[in-house]
């Protein structure tokens, strides 16, 4: 083992542009941990609710075992990853204290640097094309604003980073290999994704559909079918634990946590544009002073089905409220998906947007990030072109259904990053007249770029 270790480590210069290349991302990581270990010491003042809360949940975790304290009436609202990851860390280091968290997630992030590193590297090919890619992406990731501003409040998007990127890169080098047995990896961290932010619970099931054909294509059936459950296997050993938790804690069947029915009826509310703001405005004011908190409204909403409980009453209304709207006014609903999409993806996830020179530069990446894919399915890399767009597509439609937060897209940016440095690095390639064969892959492994870490 320790010989092969030290033949992994003596080619690593080799593989990665010499020394060169190897201290200009040693240099980028460096860059991007200091940035958000600045950010871990120095952090928000006044974080918003979400932050607040994960720590009083981290705490309770820490004091009394419970998800949650007793003045939180919808704790179960909240994805566990991200307060498990910080109540770890307070068991770790003995106390709960906020910022011993945060320099936690600020390691994450410049793990997640590496990452987009390595997936920028990876879908751009061998040689000096792939080495620029993978710089260029994983300097930006280093000073993305968002991932900075993430890492001075307890949050779980920059945790689902990390997971997301990691997971992608996982399945694509699962990919390469034979063996079933190593789709544990893509799935393991497919299951740390979900738990963090549930959503990606639709992507692991579209992921695995993907193993399950591209494998049987290349290798037969039964191969096809042991790969797609090796990794759905891993990937609900990781959810199972907290899915038997909620059964026992909520009496129904909840695999990650509650939320989705208020965020169903908030994100398909046609007269607050699906817009948690505007819907809360628009509800408080027509409830005539009857009401001065948004729960509030959300109780009384929640009522007309006393037969359900407050999420599952929520979820209905947010049905009645997709078949009335999509239904009577298809053109205003329409407006409202395209406004939601803009808001998913247009002005950036928090900290871009308070930057205007950062906000053409995120939809600049996003343009580009685009380019990046399309050039991965005309250069006949359409497996990883798929793997990488899934998760694009499958977020961008729930969160058009649901909430279309600025957030939807932080936890995704890692691969946008990767994406548009393909499609700078190939663009430039094109001008120059140096274009080559943008991959190389080993024998029965599935199309696509392919490249040793």
């Amino acid at each position: 083992m320790r010989s092969i270790a030290r033949a992994w480590a003596r080619g690593l210069p080799g593989r990665h542009g010499g020394a060169l290349g190897l201290g200009a991302l040693a240099a980028i990581l460096a860059l991007g941990l200091g940035l958000r270990l600045g950010a871990a010491l120095d952090p928000v003042a006044n974080p918003r609710s979400d932050s607040v809360n994960y720590q009083r949940i981290a705490t309770a975790l820490y004091h009394d075992q419970r998800f949650g304290d007793e003045g939180m009436t919808v704790a179960s609202d909240y994805s566990p990853g991200a307060p498990l990851l910080f109540a770890a860390v307070y068991y770790a280091t003995g106390a709960p204290y906020a910022q011993r968290a945060l320099i936690a997630v600020a390691l994450l992030g410049a793990g997640m640097v590496l990452l987009v590193y390595l997936l920028g590297r990876r879908l751009a090919g061998a040689g000096r094309l792939g080495l620029a890619a993978g710089l260029g992406a994983a300097l930006v990731a280093a000073v993305y604003p968002s991932y900075i501003e993430y890492s001075g409040k307890l949050m779980s998007e920059p945790v689902a980073a990390f997971f997301v990127a990691a997971a992608v890169l996982a399945f694509l080098w699962a990919l390469e290999r034979q063996r079933a047995r190593v789709w544990a990896v893509p799935g393991l961290l497919l299951g740390g994704a979900v738990l963090t932010r549930p959503e990606y619970l639709a992507v692991a099931a579209a992921l695995a559909v993907v193993a399950l054909v591209v494998v049987m294509r290349r290798d037969g059936r039964r191969a096809g079918l042991a790969s797609a459950a090796v990794l759905a296997a891993a990937c609900v050993v990781v959810i199972a634990p907290w899915t038997v938790r909620n059964a026992l804690v909520l009496d129904r069947f909840v695999p990650v946590s509650t939320g989705g029915g208020k965020a169903l009826f908030v994100g398909t509310y046609l007269p607050g544009d699906g817009s948690e703001p505007e819907v809360r405005r628009v509800l408080l004011e027509r409830s005539g002073g009857r009401f001065t908190d948004f729960d509030q409204v959300l109780d009384s909403t929640a009522a007309r089905h006393p037969e359900l409980d407050r999420d599952q009453a929520l979820a209905r209304t947010g049905r009645e409220n997709l078949r009335r709207y999509a239904g009577e006014q298809p053109g205003a609903y329409a407006e409202m998906l395209a406004a939601k999409l803009g808001r998913i993806w247009w002005r950036g996830p928090a900290g871009t947007a308070d930057y205007s020179a950062w906000v053409w530069l995120h939809r600049a990446i996003v343009v580009l990030g685009l380019l990046g894919l399309a050039l991965l399915v005309i250069r006949r890399a359409r497996s990883s072109a798929l793997v990488l767009a899934l998760p694009l597509a499958v977020i961008t439609a729930i969160g058009m259904l649901l909430l279309a937060s600025t957030r939807r897209s932080a936890p995704l940016m890692p691969l946008v990053l990767a994406l548009a440095a393909v499609g700078v690095a190939w663009a430039l390639a094109a001008v120059a007249g140096r274009v080559g064969t943008p991959m190389r892959r080993p024998r029965g492994a599935a199309p696509g770029p392919s490249r040793a870490p």
